[in-house]
């Protein structure tokens, strides 16, 4: 059942729309702690950071005040990353987490992301649970005390550190795309203190996610070909995400990290998405790794990773998860990872992301004017059972909305380019005509 507030990664829109305003911080804090008492916990903290949207401090001072109505105590970690906000909450033994942040989305949206005790994403039947004790109140009063504040960066990264060699990134020229956000601290500490040397772009010069970070990464592979450097990367504005360039500037297909990762771990299963390329699927059988296919959402794949008791799991999109290290995706381990993986192969990241061969895809979001339950557009049935004979086995269509914008999501990929290319064009047809 479709719910009125949380899509598919938290609650995320435009500020100060029907979804996304202060009312509806305020009113979120006061559930939460309703929610929290429903379990038996009468009394505890919650912990909030925020990336670096002008609307986060609104959204924040709001949530405080609803969660110290309630009577649980506000804690601040300021501005952080996701995953450190995660880290945080599990190291001091909070009851809760709340990271107010809309990801990768332009810097017009704000949402919030809510994280358990355990630094997991909650689920679906919670956030469920929580929304059904939103209750819609006027909100015009800033919290109506001083609020505490906590430092979570540096012990995360005094955490990080247990999973890398020391200065293993010595000699090596690395760029970074910051994307004005919530990284802007963590990663170039983190990289310089592995004796990388760092170039920094979208540091603090712009407004979050502006023609920068992983939706956008023109700059980056521009900077990476002026500095000669040996790869690039670039954050969303949160900090859960990463994509990569080659020292040539062409950006890596995610679906070839995931296999780089899934080979270097040395486990014997893998989780992606039903997005991943079947080529990814193809490399991982040769490997000896058997491959699982989640639904969209790191959510998801965290929760797979659970039932099948693996280790790693990711997206195409840059959201990779290694229980080993947190329970939710980390595009700075990420990286980090992607570069002790090169150095253990002596091998570019362009030879050997290029040892998995993709198949011919081609992918695109198209804006719609409503959400039409795709079992009721009959056109769109029938032209679905076409795409699917002219493919056969060697290819298939993926279609779904997105859960955070009124957009549609399609993939194709084949075997065949020609195929692919007819079956891509009737399908984006009839999805324009019908919604």
């Amino acid at each position: 059942m479709t719910m009125k507030y949380f899509g598919t990664d938290g609650i995320r829109g435009p500020y100060g729309g029907e979804i996304v305003n202060n009312d509806l911080a305020f009113a979120l804090g006061r559930a939460l702690v309703k929610h929290l008492r429903g379990k038996g916990i009468d009394s505890g903290a919650v912990l909030l950071g925020r990336d670096t949207r002008p609307s986060g401090e609104k959204l924040l001072h709001a949530a405080t005040s609803g969660i110290m109505e309630e009577g649980f105590q506000p804690v601040d970690a300021g501005i952080l990353p996701t995953p450190v906000l995660a880290y945080g909450v599990i190291k001091e033994k909070f009851q809760m987490g709340i990271m107010i942040t809309a990801s990768h989305n332009p810097h017009s949206d704000n949402g919030l992301k809510l994280f358990s005790a355990g630094g997991n994403k909650l689920t679906r039947e919670e956030e469920r649970e929580i929304e059904k004790k939103i209750e819609i109140h006027p909100f015009s009063n800033a919290p109506k005390k001083k609020l505490k504040a906590i430092e979570s960066i540096e012990p995360y990264l005094q955490y990080l550190r247990n999973f890398f060699p020391p200065n293993f990134l010595s000699g090596t020229k690395i760029v970074a795309d910051l994307a004005n956000g919530a990284t802007r601290s963590s990663t170039p500490r983190a990289i310089q203190s592995f004796g990388g040397q760092l170039v920094c772009i979208n540091l603090e010069d712009g407004e979050i996610n502006q023609n920068a970070g992983s939706e956008c990464t023109k700059g980056l592979e521009k900077k990476v070909i002026e500095e000669n450097a040996d790869f690039g990367f670039a954050h969303d504005g949160d900090g859960d995400r990463v994509v990569f360039v080659d020292s040539l500037g062409k950006v890596i297909e995610g679906d070839c990290i995931l296999g780089l990762l899934a080979k270097s771990s040395g486990e014997k299963e893998f989780v992606g998405t039903i997005h991943s390329n079947s080529g990814l699927d193809e490399f991982l059988s040769e490997e000896g790794i058997q491959f699982h296919r989640a639904s969209v959402g790191d959510r998801n794949v965290s929760v797979m990773m659970g039932q099948k008791n693996c280790n790693w799991g990711g997206e195409s999109s840059g959201h990779v998860v290694a229980k080993k290290f947190l329970p939710t995706g980390d595009g700075l381990f990420t990286a980090l990872s992607v570069f002790l993986a090169l150095q253990h192969q002596k091998l570019s990241l362009h030879e050997l992301v290029a040892q998995v061969k993709l198949w011919p895809s081609r992918h695109e979001s198209l804006k719609i004017k409503q959400k039409i339950p795709l079992n009721d557009c009959p056109e769109i049935q029938k032209v679905l059972k076409e795409a699917d004979k002219m493919l056969g086995t060697r290819g298939r269509s993926l279609l779904r909305y997105s859960g955070t914008e009124s957009k549609i999501r399609l993939l194709v990929e084949a075997k065949s380019s020609d195929i692919l290319e007819k079956v891509f064009r009737m399908l984006v047809a009839v999805i324009r005509k019908n919604l």
